[in-house]
């Protein structure tokens, strides 16, 4: 493979090495036909070092631990938009209709805060008058600021119904055209930190009734993905729904769960 303006070459050792890093720092296994993905984003942050080779920025990452998160950021892929999935966000309505008392939904994988923002506005609509909150969580320090400002580009209007526009967010002027705000009925209500869900998450966090846990499974494998959901059902109360992405299975693990529908799931206890 040729070096380029753009990339740097990476042998088969370096790219091994990497794997192991990002899998022992989040839990997360890169594919081999990742290694194109682990070039492209990381070559940038090679020259701002001025290293010539991966090897010398393995040696810093090995030493390094904040830029050792900073290739996890790099190195996570952080696409998401508002109400993906709209089935979930049925059931979520459903959920909140034969609830009493406060509800806390958890975004397990918030990325830039779309889907915990959608989880807000459906609460808000399904629970008036009520008690909610939703956390965030994600391990990219970056895409947790970023959602915690609750500002969006002005692209994103056409994934967010009309009437949720008019009632949570607010056009941005100024330094701020081109952006939509979420106003403080929801915001104040939607709170993100940082969280390894290849860790125990903290008792601090308090237990959930609803959990979104979406296209992130798709990451993981065997034992990986089993530690990782025990880790998130720990933080659900029991009888609380889990939600994974329609593309992921939890076939044949040991888990306490009934499937109510494809992709949802009920904790038994």
């Amino acid at each position: 493979m040729l070096a380029t303006k753009t990339c740097m070459a990476i042998s088969d050792g370096e790219f091994q090495a990497l794997r192991k890093i990002m899998q022992t720092a989040s839990g997360i296994e890169l594919a081999d036909e990742k290694r194109y993905l682990v070039i492209n984003r990381l070559s940038k942050r090679l020259r701002l070092h001025g290293f010539e080779s991966f090897g010398a920025y393995l040696s810093l990452v090995r030493q390094d631990p904040v830029e050792r998160q900073m290739l996890v950021d790099l190195l996570t892929t952080n696409e998401t938009w508002f109400f993906r999935e709209p089935k979930h966000f049925d059931w979520l309505r459903r959920f909140c209709r034969e609830h009493r008392g406060m509800v806390r939904v958890w975004s397990a994988a918030s990325s830039t805060g779309e889907e915990a923002y959608s989880i807000g506005m459906t609460l808000a609509e399904s629970f008036p008058g009520q008690r909610w909150e939703v956390v965030g969580t994600d391990i990219s320090h970056s895409v947790v600021e970023r959602a915690n400002r609750g500002l969006f580009p002005a692209k994103v209007i056409d994934s967010i119904p009309r009437e949720y526009l008019r009632k949570y967010w607010l056009k941005g002027i100024d330094e701020y055209a081109g952006s939509i705000l979420a106003k403080s009925d929801i915001r104040d209500h939607i709170h993100f930190r940082v969280g390894n869900l290849n860790q125990r998450l903290p008792s601090s966090m308090g237990l959930f009734d609803v959990a979104f846990l979406r296209n992130v499974l798709i990451y993981f494998s065997g034992e990986g993905k089993l530690r990782l959901i025990r880790h998130v059902l720990e933080r659900v109360k029991p009888d609380g729904l889990l939600m994974v992405g329609h593309s992921e299975s939890l076939f044949g693990l040991d888990l306490p769960l009934e499937q109510l529908a494809p992709s949802i799931y009920r904790k038994t206890h």
